[in-house]
């Protein structure tokens, strides 16, 4: 004979139907808070390695500009002209080795002898004289992805770290001012995953005109350039 204490402790095997439809939704809302809590944390993880893959990417692409700016730089100091013209404009690449055979040529003098530059005030100076006489000579990237091609654009600044800072080169007015004498510059385009020369060598058609300043997306620390004895 059963009591009513074990009738009341036992479970009963067949719950009522209002007991069915609580369990019923209790079921369903298990069911779906698992996705909804999972969700946010998966498209949060998600974006996350998006936005490393970014940077990472971002990062890989000033490191090889910067390698393209080094290489230049030492190919001004050893008057290394094969080497220059391996980064010119494909297009420009003949007629400037044909021009850098004169060393009185508006653009020899304009990369390596200040002696005959002819044109500006006469503050201009040669990319060489530039580079060689910098105390410590530093490379500033700037990337920026343009808005009407999408493609990723980047700037090489090359100066004097302990007269120039790095502020100093985002003001228009400074670089109109100094950079002729200070300044050396160089402008790239990635395509399929290489730096290209999209202005002539150093930017060498701003003769006598002001050179922008380096945009501000994204910009790299600068480093010193490992000049090579």
């Amino acid at each position: 004979m059963t009591t009513r204490k074990q009738q009341r402790d036992k479970p009963s095997a067949c719950p009522s139907s209002a007991a069915r439809r609580f369990l019923a939704f209790l079921f369903g809302v298990a069911l779906h808070a698992a996705p909804l809590q999972g969700m946010p944390r998966k498209l949060a993880a998600q974006s996350q390695k998006k936005s490393a893959a970014s940077r990472s990417t971002g990062s890989t692409t000033s490191q090889e500009l910067r390698k393209v700016g080094e290489t230049v730089a030492q190919a001004v100091l050893d008057k290394n002209i094969e080497t220059l013209l391996a980064y010119d404009r494909v297009d420009l690449r003949a007629h400037d080795a044909e021009s850098l055979k004169n060393n009185k040529s508006d653009l020899y003098c304009y990369l390596f002898d200040s002696e005959c530059i002819t044109w500006g005030d006469g503050t201009w100076r040669s990319v060489y004289e530039k580079l060689s006489q910098a105390k410590q000579l530093e490379i500033r990237t700037s990337l920026v992805r343009s808005p009407s091609d999408q493609q990723l654009y980047g700037s090489l600044y090359f100066y004097d770290a302990k007269t120039i800072s790095a502020k100093d080169l985002r003001s228009f007015d400074f670089l109109c001012k100094q950079a002729p004498a200070r300044v050396a510059s160089w402008r790239f385009r990635l395509e399929n995953g290489k730096w290209k020369a999209v202005t002539p060598l150093f930017d060498s058609e701003t003769l006598g005109a002001c050179p922008g300043p380096t945009e501000q997306e994204d910009e790299e620390e600068p480093l010193p350039v490992p000049i090579k004895p």
